[in-house]
C-alpha cells in the first residue's frame, strides 16, 4: 500500500482537531438503544435554510453521502434534483479522470507538457500570470486547478485528458447529469457542447473517490489533498476556517457553488451545495446573496455532526467497529480469495471492511475462527490492531525500550510487542496513575482518537 502524502487529510486532521472535537461516535450499526443512524438530525436543520433562501429566489440543492458508516451509510438529496451550471466544480470531474489515468500508466504526474500563450485564459488562477511558452507538470497544473480554481491550467489538462475520457469515466460511475463538454470560457454552440451539474451526482463523485471505487488509495488521497489546500475560501472556508474540510469551489455568472470533504474523523461527510440567484444576472450581486447561504449550510452541516457526537459521546467499540474505522481509513478493498470467519458472512454489519482487514493483517480472529464482531474492543486488543495498521503505512517500527506499568501482569503475551511499539510511538499510552489498563472496555471516542494519528510519524 502506498503511503499517504504528509499533508493528507489525516494530517489536517491531527493539526486542527482537539480534544473536545473527538467524543464518541454512534456506530454505523444498531446502537445500544436499538436506533439505526441516518442523516434526519442534519436534514433537519439543512432544510430551513433551504426553503428560506427558495423564498428569496435562491435555487439550492444539497447532497450527502456519509463515508464514514456513522450515519448508517445514508445518502440525501434536499431541495430538487435540479440541474445546474456547474461553474469550477466540474474540475472534480476532471481530476478525477487525470488520477485514473495516472493508476492506469497512461500518465505520470511528473510529465510536462508545454503551456502556449494561446492557451492562457482569464478568470481565476495565477498561471495566466506567467511567461509563455513554459513546460508545467502536470501535477502543478492540477494542482492550481483545484487550489486555485485555474482555467488555464484546466483548458492545458482537457487538451491531455480528454473530454472523452472524461465521460467515460461518469459514464461508468452512472453519474446521470455531470457532464464536461467544453473548456473554460468555450462557447457551447449545442447542448452536448456544454457543462452541467447537479448536488446527487457531486455528493457521489465525492464518495467515489473516497471509497477508491475507480483509483488507488495514493490517487484518491493526492485529490484530497489538493482539495484541503484550498485557497478559495469564500463558502465553505469561510464558514469553517479552522475545521476539517477540503472542498472545490465553483462561482460563475448567478450560481455559487461548493463542493467537499467534512472530515470529522469516525463521522466523515461528502457534502455538495449548489445554488442559483435567480433575481439577478449581475455576477457580484449573485456572490453577495448566495454565498452567505452556502456558509450557512456549511455551518449547519458541521454543527449538527458536532451535536451528534456529544449526543453519543460514552458509547463503547465493538471489535467489528474499530475494524471498520481502520478499514475505511486506510481505503482497504475486501479480497474475495481471502478466507472468511466462520461469523461473518455476507450481510454481517461491517462484512466488506473485517475482510479487508483480515486480508490486510489487521485482524485475525478468535482461536476457533470466528471474529467476535459484536464484542466490545479491549484496548489492548485496539493496541495491537492500530500497531498492524500503523506498520501498513509506515512499514516495520522498532519496538522500543521495555516498558513497565503497574497492572503489567494483566498484559496478554500477543499484545506486549504492540504496547511497546504504541507507546515508543506515543500513540497509546498509559494512565497518570501508571496502569494501562489492558483489559478495559475501549469507548468510540478513543477507537476514533486512535485512528486519527494513524498518518503522523511522532518525533
Amino acid at each position: 500500500m502506498a503511503k499517504k502524502s504528509s499533508i493528507l487529510k489525516i494530517t489536517l486532521l491531527t493539526s486542527l482537531l482537539t480534544a473536545s472535537l473527538l467524543p464518541a461516535l454512534q456506530p454505523s450499526s444498531a446502537s445500544a438503544s436499538g436506533a439505526t443512524p441516518d442523516l434526519a438530525g442534519i436534514a433537519g436543520v439543512v432544510q430551513p435554510i433551504i426553503d428560506d433562501a427558495w423564498a428569496k429566489g435562491i435555487r439550492v440543492s444539497v447532497g450527502i453521502e456519509d463515508l464514514s458508516g456513522a450515519y448508517g451509510d445514508d445518502g440525501i438529496l434536499l431541495g430538487r434534483d435540479d440541474t445546474y451550471k456547474p461553474a469550477s466544480t466540474i474540475k472534480m470531474a476532471l481530476v478525477s479522470t487525470l488520477m485514473q489515468q495516472v493508476d492506469q500508466g497512461v500518465l505520470k504526474l511528473s510529465d510536462a507538457v508545454t503551456v502556449e500563450p494561446s492557451d492562457v485564459v482569464g478568470g481565476t488562477g495565477s498561471l495566466q500570470k506567467e511567461t509563455f511558452p513554459e513546460d508545467v507538470t502536470l501535477e502543478r497544473l492540477a494542482r492550481l486547478m483545484i487550489t486555485q480554481s485555474d482555467n488555464t491550467a484546466t483548458n492545458v489538462l482537457i487538451d491531455v485528458v480528454g473530454l472523452d475520457k472524461v465521460q467515460a469515466l461518469l459514464d461508468k460511475l452512472d453519474l446521470k447529469v455531470m457532464h464536461l463538454g467544453r473548456k473554460m470560457f468555450a462557447a457551447a454552440p449545442t447542448p452536448e457542447q456544454d457543462n452541467y451539474i447537479n448536488a446527487k451526482d457531486l455528493a457521489t463523485l465525492l464518495e467515489d473517490i473516497y471509497d477508491g471505487t475507480f483509483l488507488t488509495p495514493a490517487s484518491r488521497n493526492q485529490i484530497i489533498a489538493w482539495m484541503g489546500a484550498q485557497e478559495v475560501n469564500t463558502k465553505f472556508g469561510a464558514a469553517l476556517p479552522d475545521a476539517p474540510i477540503a472542498h472545490k469551489t465553483g462561482e460563475n455568472a448567478n450560481v455559487t457553488h461548493d463542493v467537499g470533504y467534512f472530515l470529522l474523523p469516525g463521522r466523515e461527510l461528502a457534502v455538495s451545495v449548489m445554488t442559483e440567484v435567480t433575481t439577478t444576472d449581475d455576477f457580484d450581486e449573485a456572490q453577495e446573496l448566495g454565498n452567505p447561504v452556502v456558509q450557512e449550510i456549511a455551518k449547519a452541516v458541521y454543527g449538527q455532526m458536532l451535536a451528534d457526537n456529544v449526543a453519543d459521546a460514552g458509547k463503547l467499540v465493538t471489535r467489528a467497529e474499530f475494524t471498520s474505522l481502520l478499514a475505511r481509513e486506510l481505503g482497504l478493498k475486501a479480497s474475495e480469495d481471502v478466507m472468511a470467519f466462520t461469523d461473518v458472512a455476507p450481510g454481517t454489519a461491517y462484512y466488506e471492511e473485517i475482510l479487508a482487514a483480515r486480508a490486510a493483517g489487521i485482524v485475525n480472529g478468535l482461536p476457533d475462527n470466528s471474529f467476535g464482531g459484536g464484542s466490545v474492543i479491549t484496548r489492548a486488543e485496539m493496541t495491537a490492531m492500530f500497531i498492524r495498521a500503523y506498520e501498513l503505512v509506515h512499514g516495520k517500527i522498532d519496538a522500543g525500550d521495555a516498558v513497565s506499568y503497574k497492572d503489567q501482569s494483566q498484559l496478554p503475551g500477543w499484545a506486549e510487542e504492540s504496547v511497546r511499539k504504541a507507546t515508543a510511538l506515543h500513540k497509546i499510552g498509559g494512565y497518570t496513575d501508571g496502569t494501562f489498563r489492558p483489559v478495559t472496555q475501549a469507548k468510540y471516542a478513543d477507537g476514533v482518537k486512535v485512528v486519527s494519528g494513524l498518518w503522523t510519524v511522532s518525533k
